[in-house]
């Protein structure tokens, strides 16, 4: 196949990013946007010259390659399957799925027809996080032993950009960059995790969603502290608050993710929102766009992705064994996820 015709499920902001990612890849032929909202649908369309539909049935029906899908996160798993069904491979922003056995079921759905199945972890992708595993690859930290990864967004996220966040929270919305992150880097497997979390400032907006939670996972020879909020005050200079540190027994690595390298002070000090990226040359930059242009590329030269249903399925664990370890104030093992 010289292209790769493309359909979209989903049409609100990460869809949007997909869709810039799509039709400024020369290998990408991007058909169609389906949303449940038609006038959302028709507007994404329209700006990127494709068709648009509000029947997933269309899509999966369609003369289509490949699907993104780009809704709620909690809302992955019906298109996914249907779209899989039809033997389109599938792309699926993180998390796959809130749901273990939701996930077990795409993978294996997946499998069986013979798909490719990338759950879109862009920090992967990130220049620093790139960095921090080529260190961890080549020897110079050693074996991990203690690491913190905090991925916080201040209160606009859940309160005035997202419309579902009573149906989300800090867990299925960030931790599964960081989680996905940790292991990726440390090439280590989660044995065991201890969570707390607290809802109070959301709860009394009408929000019913963690205000903070933090996660202790122990993994084959080191213990991460996770960490998220989704109260961080507006004032923050930039919309996310993620920083990572890990050490090992021969050296450590730091990371300020937030601080894309270009601070602004104009009606007041802030740093550039790094989910968006830079139109310049006639075509959009930035780390995130990188995954969905791999995504393209797998399917094109016939290869398995690396981050793929199993990495979802882990990270879908870990935060679920977190929630049960909150609810029920305990240790939770894997084992007893998975």
């Amino acid at each position: 196949m010289d292209k790769i015709k493309l359909a979209i499920v989903g049409a609100g902001i990460w869809g949007e990013n997909h869709a810039q990612a799509f039709s400024f890849y020369h290998p990408a032929d991007l058909v169609c946007i389906c949303d449940l909202d038609e006038e959302r649908a028709k507007g994404l369309a329209d700006k990127y010259r494709c068709d648009y539909t509000t029947d997933i049935n269309e899509i999966a029906n369609g003369d289509i390659d490949a699907v993104s899908i780009a809704t709620p996160d909690h809302a992955h798993h019906a298109p996914a399957i249907t779209v899989i069904e039809a033997g389109k491979h599938v792309l699926v922003e993180k998390p796959l799925t809130t749901d273990v056995a939701e996930a077990k079921e795409i993978i294996a759905a997946a499998k069986n027809k013979g798909v490719k199945l990338m759950v879109d972890y862009q920090l992967r992708w990130n220049p620093a996080i790139m960095g921090a595993k080529a260190y961890m690859e080549n020897g110079e930290l050693g074996k991990p032993v203690v690491g913190y990864a905090r991925l916080s967004d201040t209160i606009y996220v859940p309160t005035q950009m997202l419309s579902w966040g009573s149906n989300s929270g800090p867990e299925w919305f960030l931790f599964p960059h960081t989680m996905d992150a940790i292991r990726w880097i440390t090439q280590e497997e989660p044995s065991e995790v201890y969570a707390k979390g607290i809802k109070r400032v959301l709860k009394a907006k009408g929000i019913d969603a963690y205000d903070a939670i933090h996660a202790m996972v122990t993994f084959e020879n080191c213990v991460v502290t996770f960490e998220s909020s989704w109260i961080v005050p507006e004032s923050y200079p930039s919309v996310v608050d993620a920083k990572m540190t890990l050490v090992g027994d021969k050296g450590r690595v730091n990371l300020n993710l937030d601080y894309p390298g270009l601070d602004v002070c104009t009606d007041r000090f802030h740093y550039p929102f790094g989910s968006h990226g830079i139109t310049r040359y006639g075509k959009p930059f930035g780390f995130h766009y990188e995954s969905i242009k791999y995504f393209v590329d797998c399917i094109l030269e016939d290869k398995e992705p690396e981050a793929t249903g199993q990495d979802g399925l882990v990270a879908t664990a870990m935060i679920t064994a977190a929630m049960k370890s909150i609810e029920e104030n305990r240790i939770v093992k894997m084992a007893e996820i998975l």
